[in-house]
Formats: structure tokens, C-alpha cells, sequence
């Protein structure tokens, strides 16, 4: 008999499996019934109802499905998830959830099409599956597509957690930003290549501000007091077209 992996836990979100191997979202989940909802909450004002969102690592869907509801039937969410396994529980959650407006690949991102790799793992042991990398070196195969070559008729938001592939992917989704200069809100490690990544959208006409967030939200839908991340934050960049004309009560990122 095969061993049990996924559990099922009401959420924020509404009816989600998750890995219970998974000792981050997948924990978030069962103690707290939610996941980064501080950046949720904060990207919410630049959700337009009918709008079209990318999710791109959309892992299990706790953004996805957030995003679904906020958009409404009339709008669309693309999600986007290398890791087979996660994909399955992606589109799992979609369908637990009844939404028809998401629209799930099973796909890397990169800023070409082709072949890279994504690191392994055993999905029946403990580990931070939401941090697995693509690479190009080892690992087993996964199709990539750029966001340029995913046809869509606008676009309102890109949310990207790539685990450091952040540029390939904006550098792939070039001709999009420019047609429909949609907000754009990242992973931002300030020990990697970050700073690359805020010229790079800098030099694309936006503003880039700092937005940093507690995995621990004390008021989470489970109504837990325990912080068992111990103060956690999740660092990211929200970058806003200059043309747009706003003002954000953030970190402006220097140029």
C-alpha cells in the first residue's frame, strides 16, 4: 500500500490538500489555515475584478485560489507549476474549490522555450518542498516556456517565486510587460542577484519597492497564537509602472 502523503485541511481559501510532509506552507496550512497572507492582503487594491493574473510557482494553489475568488468568473488566473507532484495537488484544489477560471500548466518558466531541469526530491520524507529549484544541470526534465509564448488578451498582476530564476523569467516575459505593463510582485533574496533583478525591472520603466512580510499572521483563520515559524519574514519586491502614475507606502528601492 502506498504511503499517505496528502491531508486535507479547511483553509482561508476554502478545502486544501497538502503534503503533511511539507514542514512550511503544508505546515502553515494545518496550524494556521492560510499562507503569506500579509502579501494577499497587501496585493488585494491591485486586484481588478475581471482582471487576468499570472501565478507563476503557483505551488499547491493557496495563491491561486485567492486570487480566483478575487478576480471573479468574468476574470482569469493563470498558474504555472514545474514540480509534477505539486501540480497534482494544484489542480486538486482548484477543482475541490469549484473554480473554472484558473487555468493550471504544468510548466518551468525561463525566458525561452526548451528543457530545464528541477531538482529531486522525495515527496514521503520531511522537507521545504515549496523551495525545489529549477536548474539546468541535474534533476529530472520539465518543459519551459517563456510568459511571452502564453497567449492572453491583457494582464493586471505577475506574481513570481521562482527560487532565484526570477530574471529568466522577466527577461521571457518581455514583450507582455511592455504591451500590458501589469504590477509585478516577486521573491526578492538580497543575497543573490537581487539587486540585478530591481535595475532590470527599473530599466523597464517601473518603480520597485520593498515589501516585506510575516509568515505568522496573528489573526489567521485557525485563530492560532504560536508563532512556529519564531518571527519568519518573507522578503519581496513590488514594482509598479512608472506610467501608472502611484505612490506606494513603501521602501522605494534606489535606482
Amino acid at each position: 500500500m502506498n504511503q499517505k502523503l496528502n491531508k486535507m485541511t479547511n483553509t482561508r481559501y476554502g478545502k486544501m490538500l497538502y503534503n503533511q510532509n511539507d514542514y512550511f506552507i503544508g505546515k502553515s496550512l494545518e496550524e494556521y489555515g492560510e499562507w503569506a497572507q500579509a502579501e494577499l492582503e497587501f496585493l488585494t487594491p491591485y486586484i481588478p475584478v475581471g482582471g487576468i493574473i499570472m501565478d507563476v510557482g503557483a505551488y499547491i494553489g493557496t495563491h491561486t485560489l485567492y486570487f480566483a475568488d478575487a478576480v471573479g468568473p468574468n476574470g482569469i488566473v493563470i498558474a504555472i507549476e514545474p514540480q509534477q507532484v505539486m501540480f497534482q495537488l494544484l489542480c486538486a484544489n482548484v477543482a475541490l474549490n469549484n473554480f473554472l477560471n484558473v487555468r493550471a500548466f504544468n510548466l518551468a518558466v525561463d525566458e525561452t522555450a526548451g528543457l530545464v531541469q528541477i531538482n529531486e526530491v522525495d515527496y514521503r520524507h520531511s522537507n521545504n518542498f515549496g523551495a525545489v529549484a529549477v536548474n539546468r544541470f541535474e534533476g529530472y526534465p520539465v518543459e519551459a516556456r517563456s510568459l511571452d509564448d502564453i497567449a492572453m488578451p491583457s494582464l493586471d498582476l505577475i506574481k513570481i517565486d521562482v527560487e532565484g530564476l526570477e530574471p529568466e523569467v522577466i527577461n521571457g516575459a518581455a514583450q507582455a510587460i511592455r504591451m500590458h505593463e501589469p504590477f509585478v510582485y516577486m521573491e526578492y533574496n538580497p543575497h543573490d542577484q537581487s539587486q540585478d533583478l530591481v535595475q532590470l525591472m527599473q530599466s523597464m520603466d517601473y518603480d520597485v519597492y520593498q515589501h516585506i512580510s510575516s509568515a505568522y499572521n496573528p489573526r489567521n483563520f485557525k485563530k492560532c497564537n504560536e508563532d512556529c515559524f519564531n518571527g519568519y519574514t518573507e522578503s519581496n519586491i513590488f514594482c509598479v509602472p512608472k506610467s501608472k502614475g502611484l505612490m506606494i507606502d513603501l521602501p522605494l528601492m534606489p535606482e
